[in-house]
């Protein structure tokens, strides 16, 4: 298990905690998400990309799985 949490703000300052993100309808969530790149848009699955390192070799992702657009888990991983 990660020991580090992680929060995603949008423009308005509103913040949600990365266990907030389940049940959340993914139309709620877009604004959170707004200065990340989108790797993968489809259905089921929103992959965001959310920090670049060593030359952009390592990219730490947020894995968004979706069940009729509402988040059903989520992953965030290297």
């Amino acid at each position: 298990m990660r020991d580090k949490k992680y929060y995603f703000s949008d423009k308005n300052q509103n913040t949600i905690s990365e266990d907030q993100l389940v049940g959340k309808k993914i139309d709620d969530l877009e604004y959170f998400f707004t200065d990340y790149q989108i790797k993968k848009s489809d259905a089921n699955e929103r992959i965001f990309i959310m920090k670049k390192s060593l030359l952009g070799l390592f990219k730490l992702k947020l894995h968004l799985y979706l069940t009729e657009d509402t988040v059903y888990d989520y992953a965030i991983q290297i």
